[in-house]
């Protein structure tokens, strides 16, 4: 069952301080903010005489950080809108009603949790979550949460927008790498698109705790929206959740990878003597097998793994 120290009932409670086993090393606590390029993807559409200047500053802020912000993206209010409520109204429900989606097997399709893996984590981390594939809709969205009554219908709404962007954003991705636009594409058209929701309560001291530790998401493109900011980047890999004394936030995180077996690498074409290959290659199913058997808040981190000696 779940446990009463867990940060929705924590909050819940109106206590003052954070409890010893949420307090985060100093060195990992929240800092400042990176200044984030804001884009404007309007020129996506092919036909746009736009287009070459677009790519350009994708490929900018790739180079530069591995993250942007994007405008005038095409998927409606009333999509986002919808898909922040049911989140809502879903962490809103009872304790019980959520339980019955809990599992710390990382495996599962669809699964709900607190901090990263509940009952195992030695350093928790201030959140809960609901995360479900999205791709191919029809396979998954009868695993999804039955309550609250609208939560398939609007967030699959959302789901099949954010898929249409993505394959969009990834297609300018490849081409600012001046590989053929159509590198991948199919596989990416046909990979998985995992959905992470997450509900980040009012923390008494947020300048100790964290909602998510550094980390690395395995995804060749991860697009998140959210009620209020809290995505604190660290570095050119790494993002963590960071929380607020106020206000809850949601996230929903939309993760786009190939297939569960497809290894993913370097594109050859961008590999030579000057360039040579960095990392080894992966698969989606390999990182879950890593999320499983190792701590993520000790500092491990996947592409360190798949880093190649002497590169």
């Amino acid at each position: 069952m779940e446990r009463d120290a867990n940060s929705s009932s924590l909050e819940k409670k109106g206590i003052s301080c954070v409890p010893q086993q949420y307090v985060i090393p100093t060195l990992h606590r929240p800092n400042e903010y990176a200044n984030v390029a804001v884009i404007d993807v309007a020129a996506l559409n092919h036909a746009s005489p736009n287009r070459s200047r677009l790519v350009q500053q994708i490929r900018d802020a790739c180079r530069r950080l591995g993250f942007f912000q994007i405008v005038n993206h095409g998927v409606s209010g009333s999509v986002l809108d919808g898909a922040l409520s049911v989140a809502s109204k879903f962490f809103d429900m009872p304790t019980n009603e959520r339980m019955k989606l809990k599992s710390n097997d990382v495996h599962k399709p669809v699964r709900y949790g607190t901090s990263l893996k509940d009952g195992i984590d030695e350093v928790k981390f201030w959140r809960v979550f609901l995360k479900h594939y999205a791709y191919p809709l029809k396979d998954w969205i009868h695993m999804w949460p039955q309550n609250p009554h609208d939560y398939r219908e609007k967030m699959g709404r959302y789901c099949q927008e954010v898929k249409k962007l993505g394959s969009e954003l990834m297609t300018a991705v490849i081409e600012s790498l001046e590989l053929d636009p159509t590198h991948l594409t199919q596989k990416i058209e046909d990979g998985m698109q995992v959905m992470a929701v997450n509900c980040y309560p009012p923390c008494p001291e947020p300048e100790v705790a964290l909602g998510l530790p550094p980390h690395s998401d395995y995804s060749c493109l991860t697009i998140l929206h959210q009620s209020c900011p809290g995505l604190e980047i660290m570095d050119l890999e790494d993002g963590r959740a960071t929380l607020s004394r106020d206000r809850t936030r949601i996230s929903i995180t939309s993760l786009f990878s190939l297939g569960m077996d497809d290894k993913m690498e370097c594109a050859q074409e961008l590999v030579n003597d000057q360039y040579p290959k960095k990392y080894r290659e992966s698969s989606f199913r390999d990182f879950l097998n890593f999320l499983a058997s190792n701590d993520i808040a000790e500092g491990k981190n996947f592409i360190d793994m798949l880093k190649i000696k002497d590169n």
